[in-house]
């Protein structure tokens, strides 16, 4: 769950503030590719059943969007970019 919010939340700095399409598109996929990756090594190393991954992900998407929301309210990171 931890690696899912922190490497999503990287995923999305990334892609607000990266100007190049391409470097933008390679992070971002660099990025969700260890996200699966991390994921799939918990279930291949027997610490986690899939349904725990698949949840610890919803969990972790939902923790994400809300902190999202927080810091563009309280950090306008939109009304920045300039």
């Amino acid at each position: 769950m931890v690696s899912m919010a922190f490497y999503g939340y990287i995923i999305y700095l990334v892609y607000k503030k990266v100007d190049n399409i391409y470097l933008k598109w390679g992070i971002c996929s660099i990025i969700s590719m260890l996200i699966i990756c991390i994921g799939i090594s918990r279930i291949y190393l027997g610490v986690h059943y899939a349904s725990d991954v698949l949840a610890g992900f919803y969990i972790s998407i939902l923790y994400l969007t809300i902190y999202i929301s927080c810091t563009k309210k309280y950090l306008n990171i939109e009304k920045r970019r300039g």
